[in-house]
Order: structure tokens, then C-alpha cells, then sequence
């Protein structure tokens, strides 16, 4: 579904020699694979899932996506990213932020509004639709901006650290949420953490950047049961083992 060859990414600094973020990286992802990117601040991790989503180019190789290039892809309503921060705009309801992404296909509109009532439900938040962004927990706003990501029924999700803000019982709850959406819809789940554990939890394939510049150093298959408890002493013992390596 994803494919990087010798993809290289470097950005001009002001006053100073150009900055080399990502060098010569390969990468495959599989439909309806599940990858982990791990690594140290600073290593490229977004920087790599900008370039997947096209919101940046890199300086030589290539990236492809169901065999395209990514430099004459226009499906990008097939590729669904979810950020670090929820971006939910405070002046919209629940449903109309969730919906809001569909306006630009022109669908009408108690088509968007099914599709977000769908969407809404599918995250456990249909008792909120008419909610606006301050009346919402942390948890509840990752869900909306998780259901915002899933409206346009992408092929592809890109999600950069977007559970890194909330608590250990509420990210444990968006893992299920997230794990659950994928299986029904055989997405494929590309996503950036720091966190080790949240990798091995969720991921099906992890790959560890190096810094600097950002380089694969290592490609680790994690072919553990589902699901996958923080608790569970198999989980544990990767989750040691993977710590010492990133």
C-alpha cells in the first residue's frame, strides 16, 4: 500500500548549513498493516509521516501509494491524518467538525451528516453530536478528531502521536477504539510514538529511526496475539526488550 525507496528530506536553516532530516529511507507497508515508527526527538518521525501524506516532498527518491506516486496522487481523501493536537474548530458542533471534511467532495448534506452521525458512532460519542469542543473531555475530543480522520472512509490513516496528551486509562481506551476501527475496515494504520509501549500494543510491524540524520536502523515484526495488554508478560518482556534498542 506504501512504498519509500532512498527517500532523502533536508530543510534550509537560516544563517547555517542545511539541515539533512531523513536519509536514504526504504520502507514498505502492507495493506491493512498496522507500522509503528519509533525513535528519539529529532529523528524525522513526522517529518517521514508529512511525506507519506503529502504535505511535503523529499529532495530524491520516491514515495508511492497503491502504486502512484505520490507527486501525481490526487486520492487524498483516501489518506486520513490525525495530529498531535485534536485542531477541532471551537465555533462547530461535534457533528458539524466531524462533517466538516466532507463539504470539499460537495456530497450533500444529509449524506455528510449520516456519514458523520456513522463516524460519531463508530468512537462511542453519538450522545454528543451537538456538543462544541470546550463541553468535551480530552479523551472525548480525541475521539472527534479520530471520527473526523474516519468520515472521508480512508484506505490509508497517518496518526502523529495523537494519544500522547491523555491519561494511561483513556489512551488504553483510544488503543481498543482505534484497533476495533481497523479491523472492521482493513485499514492501513501508519503512526508516530515515543512511546514503546503504545508501539508493541498496537502495531504489527515497528521500525526504529536513527538520528541524525534519520535513518532505519532496525525493522522489528511483532506477530504477538491480540489483544495486547500493557500487563500481559509477553507484552512486558518486549517492552523491555524494545527500550534498551531505541
Amino acid at each position: 500500500m506504501i512504498s519509500l525507496r532512498g527517500v532523502n528530506k533536508t530543510f534550509a536553516r537560516r544563517g547555517g548549513a542545511p539541515l539533512q532530516v531523513l536519509r536514504d529511507i526504504d520502507l514498505d507497508v502492507r495493506q491493512g498493516e498496522v507500522l509503528a515508527i519509533l525513535g528519539a526527538s529529532g529523528c524525522g518521525k513526522s517529518t517521514l509521516l508529512n511525506l507519506i501524506a503529502g504535505l511535503a516532498h523529499p529532495d530524491s527518491g520516491s514515495i508511492r501509494i497503491a502504486g502512484q506516486d505520490t507527486a501525481a496522487f490526487t486520492d487524498w481523501r483516501s489518506v486520513g491524518y490525525l495530529f498531535q493536537d485534536d485542531r477541532l474548530l471551537p465555533w462547530r458542533t461535534t457533528l458539524e467538525n466531524v462533517s466538516f471534511g466532507l463539504e470539499a467532495a460537495r456530497l450533500p448534506r444529509a449524506e455528510r451528516l449520516a456519514r458523520a452521525h456513522r463516524a460519531l458512532e463508530s468512537v462511542g460519542l453519538k450522545d454528543f453530536t451537538e456538543a462544541y469542543p470546550h463541553e468535551l473531555s480530552g479523551g472525548m475530543r480525541a475521539r472527534a478528531a479520530l471520527a473526523r480522520s474516519l468520515v472521508n472512509q480512508p484506505r490509508i490513516l497517518l496518526l502523529d502521536e495523537p494519544f500522547s496528551k491523555l491519561d494511561p486509562a483513556m489512551r488504553a481506551q483510544m488503543h481498543a477504539e482505534l484497533l476495533a476501527v481497523q479491523a472492521e475496515q482493513g485499514i492501513t494504520v501508519v503512526f508516530v510514538t515515543h512511546d514503546v509501549e503504545e508501539a508493541v500494543v498496537l502495531a504489527d510491524q515497528l521500525v526504529i529511526l536513527q538520528p541524525r540524520p534519520g535513518r532505519v536502523r532496525e525493522r522489528v515484526a511483532l506477530d504477538l496475539p491480540r489483544p495486547r495488554l500493557p500487563e500481559q508478560a509477553e507484552v512486558a518482556e518486549r517492552v523491555r526488550q524494545l527500550r534498551v534498542r531505541v
